[in-house]
């Protein structure tokens, strides 16, 4: 019995993906591949079959740049586990061709695997990406399945203690998706931004978000004395709450951890099972620009999961100019 790969809608998408029990994160929803398409990205759904049985989702996007134009596999394929490699291997191959016939110069995968599975990727020719980022390969993870006393009890001591000052200090945490939370956020984005100097996302790119996403996307907004100190973008899927975006000004009390305490809290009402920090740092790399975000993630406690590096199939010769700007993005940026 071969394997095949056939278009699927949005709604066996989002079937597959919800029963589905191994890693996985928004990223292969429907909702986030229609925020794609919102910013002008051609946006693909294939279901993985074996036979008539449907034992694995993909979905990519088509992201033109000038540099070389490339498909995009964000923590994905999901596929049953009893059917992993060699239905891993049949996509990898398929996904090549697709890329050909969308006029792409390379392909790209970025999988929730382990790093030990790089050798079906080797064995289909591809090779690990030069990118500095492209989706979370080093995240931190909190179990929601344990009580909100057991949840500070495993917290780091000193965020037990600004957590539990939180209350005292007399912070006020409100949550909402309107145009008046969007911009209580962005001012306190432009500000982080200006004081940080990081590369921040497109105030239209976040309100496409909020449109596509809806009543699952959130943003926490503390405040103190009626001023407005931090604020957080959190989305939300049926299994986890995901720390999108962050943004605060300074201030002693603990502002930003009411934000992120307040997104926890609000996970765990929904009934998800684990709250997603994404992406951290390694803890012995005391120079990455995400050192001290990290540390702050790690505080409230949970686990890191580390998964295999973005992998690249090169189509066409310019893949390498690629290559070279995103070897040097990476190494300016000292990822």
């Amino acid at each position: 019995m071969n394997f095949t790969l056939k278009k699927i809608s949005p709604s066996q998408l989002d079937g597959f993906y919800n029963e589905f029990e191994g890693e996985k994160s928004y990223l292969q929803t429907s909702t986030y591949g229609d925020f794609r398409e919102a910013v002008g990205e051609k946006n693909f759904r294939y279901g993985i079959f074996f036979g008539d049985m449907m034992i694995g989702i993909v979905q990519f996007q088509r992201i033109p740049a000038r540099r070389g134009t490339h498909l995009h596999t964000p923590h994905g394929p999901l596929i049953a586990s009893q059917h992993q490699e060699p239905a891993l291997k049949f996509f990898l191959q398929e996904y090549k061709k697709i890329g050909k016939k969308e006029q792409c110069d390379f392909v790209r995968v970025s999988p929730l695997l382990s790093p030990d599975k790089r050798s079906m990727f080797r064995d289909t020719k591809y090779r690990p990406s030069p990118v500095h980022l492209v989706n979370p390969e080093r995240t931190w993870v909190l179990d929601l399945t344990q009580s909100e006393e057991d949840m500070l009890k495993n917290m780091r001591k000193s965020m037990r203690y600004e957590v539990r000052r939180i209350e005292k200090c007399g912070i006020k945490v409100q949550m909402g998706n309107t145009k008046k939370d969007l911009d209580i956020f962005w001012k306190l984005h432009t500000e982080t931004v200006a004081r940080q100097g990081f590369v921040p996302f497109a105030l239209s790119t976040t309100e496409k978000e909020l449109e596509a996403f809806g009543q699952n996307i959130q943003i926490f907004s503390a405040s103190l004395e009626q001023e407005m100190c931090s604020s957080s973008i959190v989305i939300f899927d049926k299994h986890s709450g995901y720390y999108h975006q962050g943004a605060s000004i300074y201030r002693k009390e603990p502002v930003a951890h009411a934000t992120l305490w307040s997104a926890i809290q609000e996970a765990k009402k929904r009934g998800c099972r684990e709250f997603n920090f994404w992406g951290v740092s390694p803890e012995e790399n005391l120079k990455h620009p995400w050192t001290g975000l990290s540390r702050f993630k790690r505080g409230f406690g949970g686990e890191e999961r580390v998964f295999l590096h973005a992998q690249d199939a090169p189509l066409t010769p310019k893949y390498w100019l690629n290559w070279t700007i995103e070897k040097y993005r990476k190494w300016k940026r000292r990822y």
